[in-house]
């Protein structure tokens, strides 16, 4: 009896393409009664592994817009959605029972299977709410040229190719993370060789660091033979053609920590804010500690452009990124301080110190991000973070379509991580061709190229429509070769010890991995 009532129940609520919650099928969820929700009933999700599934019939295939009704709680959350196995997110705002777009997705006649499940916990979900309206997404109309008006030659022809490419092709690339591989050749770093290993080409585009640039440690030699390693990679990737990638995990620039984490991921998190820098009126504190530190930072990232400037090379420089995560320093102190921040980075390099060779990317957390959004004038690309599960080879167009309705589209979108790659097929069958992606490092254990498996990625870097390195050969034509690399320091810092992410060690761990000497040393 109670099964043919779930089943009446579902019946008609779908009639109004409308499905509540405690009618779906969920597990490790708290039934809720109260008035104030429609039917008078809502799930809990308290903890991580709650999932709600729900069964929508279509009439038609096409693109379906997806509302979700939800109480916040104690706070804005974050929402998984995931419909036919494609996942997006949906960030909640501090409200009581309110009814939000979750974005737009694929649906074919028939059933189609819907998850709810918690990214971050504590909230509860009262319907959702389907428009078979066949939803159209916004066209792109995307600028011709840089955001920066005094770009360089090279600036400005990287930037026609993403802008070339954009929607006909998706850029492959790797991230970096072990630098001890580095020898100034990239296609001998481990990273790029793993991408090569399992798909037997390069990737175009190479992600680096500039993590131990700045900081209370940065004068170490360790830190300083990283970026130096870092930086002649990205030479010798630019000269054959390839994509240089800056990522900045901003160190705690109070130098009162060597952390970038605010939270429980490190021992000592920095705590910094934003507007211990800011006056009361939300302008500068140009006379405070921490804005002359965080100038100094910025300069310091700034002179490394410059000098790759010098020899004709561009890059792409993604700063402040996942902000809203509130897992980084930058993030802590909300939306405004941090497109202050943003805002005094892109005006100190590009219009102080004449650095006019970065084509620029806006990185948020999630895809709902608007406060945070430095404005369109500071940067060119606008990119997202999503790691699937292994061997998850989603398009993630649910993402894809919000971010080209965040910027109306206006800007290129790429994915600037990622666990495995999207297959190619699904990007164009779907409407979802990322400019770039670029999975997390393979080095330090993390083994993100892994996620991929090798059949999946000689198919992707094998097909026309994926840009590899091998695709570059013709190069920039900017490149002002040198006679011979720059010198590399010789030896370490033998009076201090490193984890494998570059923290500085008071002491040598009982058990695990570190570095000292700069090598890597085991302790079981």
């Amino acid at each position: 009896m109670l099964l043919i009532l779930s089943v009446c129940m579902s019946s008609y609520v779908q009639a109004d393409n409308k499905l509540e919650a405690e009618s779906a099928v969920y597990t490790d969820c708290k039934l809720v009664e109260d008035s104030k929700y429609s039917g008078g009933k809502a799930l809990e999700l308290t903890e991580s592994s709650a999932k709600i599934t729900f069964t929508y019939n279509a009439e038609a295939d096409g693109k379906y817009t997806l509302y979700i009704c939800y109480d916040a709680l104690y706070g804005a959350k974050v929402v998984n959605v995931t419909v036919n196995g494609n996942t997006s997110t949906l960030q909640t705002l501090d409200k009581v029972v309110e009814e939000a777009e979750a974005g737009t997705f694929i649906m074919s006649k028939g059933d189609n299977t819907i998850e709810i499940t918690p990214n971050w916990t504590w909230f509860r979900i009262d319907y959702i709410r389907i428009d078979n309206s066949n939803s159209t997404a916004v066209e792109f109309n995307v600028a011709p040229t840089p955001v920066d008006a005094s770009a360089s030659e090279a600036a400005k022809k990287v930037y026609t190719f993403l802008y070339d490419s954009f929607g006909k092709k998706t850029i492959s690339g790797v991230m970096t993370g072990d630098m001890e591989t580095a020898n100034g050749d990239v296609t001998q770093h481990a990273d790029v060789k793993a991408v090569f290993e399992a798909s037997g080409k390069y990737p175009a585009l190479v992600g680096f660091d500039f993590m131990n640039a700045t900081g209370i440690d940065e004068d170490n030699t360790w830190y300083k033979d990283y970026t130096n390693r870092s930086i002649e990679l990205a030479k010798d990737l630019y000269r054959r053609g390839g994509l240089p990638a800056f990522t900045w995990h901003w160190r705690d620039p109070s130098r009162q920590t060597g952390e970038f984490y605010s939270g429980n991921q490190v021992k000592t998190p920095c705590t910094v804010k934003i507007s211990e820098a800011l006056n009361a009126d939300g302008s500068w504190n140009t006379s405070s500690d921490l804005y002359a530190y965080m100038i100094k930072d910025i300069d310091t990232i700034a002179d490394y452009f410059l000098a790759l400037q010098e020899l004709g090379v561009a890059c792409i420089f993604r700063p402040l990124h996942e902000a809203s995560g509130g897992w980084f320093w930058w993030g802590t102190d909300g939306a405004a301080s941090y497109v202050k921040l943003y805002q005094l980075i892109v005006d100190e390099m590009v219009n102080q110190k004449s650095v006019h060779n970065i084509i620029w990317v806006w990185n948020p957390s999630t895809v709902d991000d608007g406060d945070w959004n430095p404005g369109a004038d500071c940067y060119d690309v606008v990119a997202i973070d999503i790691y699937n599960n292994a061997y998850d080879y989603s398009s993630n167009y649910a993402a894809f379509d919000k971010l080209r309705t965040l910027t109306e589209g206006k800007k290129l979108l790429a994915l600037s991580e990622n666990g495995p790659i999207p297959d190619i097929d699904k990007e164009f069958a779907e409407d979802a061709v990322w400019s770039w992606w670029m999975p997390w490092y393979q080095t330090w254990g993390s083994k993100y190229v892994d996620y991929t498996s090798s059949e999946e990625w000689t198919k992707c870097m094998g097909d026309d429509r994926v840009i590899t390195l091998e695709d570059c050969s013709a190069g920039w034509g900017t490149y002002t070769a040198i006679s011979s690399p720059k010198a590399l320091p010789a030896t370490p810092d033998r009076s201090v010890l490193y984890d494998l992410q570059g923290h500085h060690l008071s002491k040598a761990p009982t058990k695990g991995l570190f570095i000292q000497d700069g090598q890597k040393i085991l302790k079981k």
